[in-house]
């Protein structure tokens, strides 16, 4: 009798492994951040953390709007947000980065290793015990909030490694807050969706590659049209006015490179391009 209750413990828990293991688990977090560092307000978002099987993939929910449309169109959509969408095997520290740059997707690797310091400080959250723990990365200090409720040693961006999932993470300065905010488990998920987004396959490059299309992006982001004809292309702007000619091309470029220097607080600061005023 008691072998029968060994064996029969053995395969639900292994039943359960299975099932965790072949499902998505999906964690959102309400992320709040400053494009420049002297702001005193948030541009805030959501995150997505999906982890099915040995696959972590971490991207913007934007993303999943996106994957939608491209599935059910052939429309093509885009957007910004401040770092790379990522993908990596679970509790792995070599990501693979994807990021648009102009109207093209590119792909690189990074290696992110993590050491973390565990604090016996604790406290609880939607009835999670959580436990604090502080790490340097990306020329940052950063303090996180584990559970080992949640039995995935994963979390938001890069961050992995501590005991159980990241539930809350910031860096000292408060430049970049993540909370996370749901819990679910999709089944419409797609797993290579960071890969898939945008319907073409990313090129492959390496960082330094990818720094270089950034500061050629800078010297001049609108180059595509300075080697158009005059009167076969024009550029809509926010106030509901057109670009059609080189005077005002030089305009907005001057405008586009203000903003990049200006919004140049990216979440690995020791990364960060150092943009010349032109």
């Amino acid at each position: 009798m008691k072998i029968t209750f060994q064996k029969t413990t053995l395969l639900f828990a292994l039943f359960i492994s299975f099932l965790a293991f072949s499902q998505t688990n999906r964690f959102i977090y309400e992320f709040k951040y400053k494009k420049d560092s002297l702001a005193t307000t948030y541009d805030e978002g959501n995150m997505v953390l999906d982890i099915t099987g040995k696959k972590v993939q971490f991207y913007d929910f934007n993303a999943i709007k996106t994957d939608s449309t491209n599935r059910n169109s052939a429309g093509y959509t885009t957007y910004s947000f401040p770092f790379a969408k990522l993908q990596r095997n679970i509790s792995s520290g070599d990501n693979i980065n994807y990021n648009l740059v102009a109207e093209s997707y590119f792909a690189y690797n990074s290696s992110d290793k993590f050491n973390w310091i565990i604090s016996k400080d604790t406290k609880t959250k939607n009835k999670w015990k959580l436990q604090k723990a502080t790490t340097q990365f990306g020329g940052r200090t950063w303090e996180a909030w584990f559970t080992t409720d949640l039995p995935f040693s994963e979390g938001p961006y890069k961050f992995n490694g501590l005991p159980g999932l990241i539930v809350e993470l910031k860096d000292s300065k408060n430049n970049f807050i993540f909370d996370l905010v749901k819990v679910e488990n999709p089944q419409d998920a797609n797993p290579k969706l960071v890969e898939t987004v945008f319907k073409s396959k990313p090129i492959i490059i390496t960082f330094e590659k990818y720094n270089i299309l950034l500061i050629n992006y800078y010297n001049d982001p609108f180059s595509r049209f300075r080697s158009m004809k005059p009167g076969t292309w024009s550029i809509g702007r926010a106030d509901e006015t057109f670009i059609e000619d080189l005077e005002g091309l030089n305009k907005i470029t001057k405008e586009e490179q203000e903003e990049i220097r200006k919004n140049n607080n990216p979440i690995e600061l020791d990364k960060a391009i150092k943009y010349s005023k032109k």
